[in-house]
């Protein structure tokens, strides 16, 4: 069986969605992270708060550039089990051509 490919396009989309619930997680963790830095604010002032502060914010970018590969990943399951959904109807459309009584 050397060179075929099994797909479960159902895994395909199951594994999609698990990623969509994570990057979903991740983006409201992030937010929850960002109002506690910023809650700080209120009773830690000075230099080193302002620091702290941006250093997180700078995180902020990094966490989001994840979140948009997760989205991307997302999307590229997706994409590939309609792909492979789509050959299988055309394969089973094209078979449905094909004489059977060759053989007379």
């Amino acid at each position: 069986m050397e060179g075929i490919i099994k797909v479960s396009t159902e895994q395909l989309r199951s594994t999609a969605s698990e990623f969509s619930t994570l990057g979903q997680q991740v983006s409201s963790l992030t937010s929850e992270m960002t109002n506690t830095v910023t809650s700080l604010a209120s009773g830690w002032e000075g230099d080193a708060a302002q620091a702290y502060i941006n250093k997180f914010r700078g995180l902020e970018d990094d966490i989001q550039k994840m979140n948009n590969m997760i989205q991307e990943h997302v999307n590229d399951l997706n994409d590939m089990a309609q792909r492979y959904d789509d050959a299988n109807t055309a394969a089973v459309d094209l078979a449905g051509t094909l004489s059977s009584d060759v053989i007379v």
